[in-house]
């Protein structure tokens, strides 16, 4: 993305983007690495459960029109979102140490989502090496 075709934002809704996209992306990212970096990035407990409830969250980086979100991204996010909502019970047993965390994320039914993490992250990529053009936000 071109820093001269960024859309020219508030300081509100800059910094609303900022703590959405950082809460959202922390989730995206992790769900994008191998289960073993997944698991220890979230803290090796109920990683699958969380994962699975923070990614479905309403984000208002799809609601909320003045985020500066392409169709593309939202799309990307969405799709995410779809691949999460279809890991079924028995992949995200919600097993209390590492060893059931680790073994819900290996489950198969997650590499779609990891895929679509990985794609989330790619297509949002540009936006979000552009955030620092806009400034800090005080």
């Amino acid at each position: 993305m071109d820093h001269s075709s960024l859309p020219p934002l508030s300081q509100d809704v800059i910094q609303r983007f900022d703590t959405e996209v950082s809460w959202y992306i922390g989730h995206v990212r992790s769900l994008a690495m191998t289960p073993e970096e997944c698991c220890a990035d979230q803290g090796n407990y109920f990683v699958a459960g969380e994962l699975f409830h923070f990614l479905l969250q309403p984000t208002s980086l799809l609601t909320d029109p003045s985020m500066p979100l392409s169709a593309e991204q939202k799309t990307a996010i969405e799709v995410l979102r779809q691949s999460v909502r279809s890991v079924p019970l028995e992949a995200r047993s919600g097993g209390p140490n590492a060893a059931a965390s680790l073994k819900d994320m290996q489950h198969p039914s997650w590499e779609v989502p990891r895929q679509s993490a990985a794609n989330v992250l790619t297509v949002l990529a540009p936006l979000l090496e552009a955030r620092a053009a806009w400034g800090t936000v005080p």
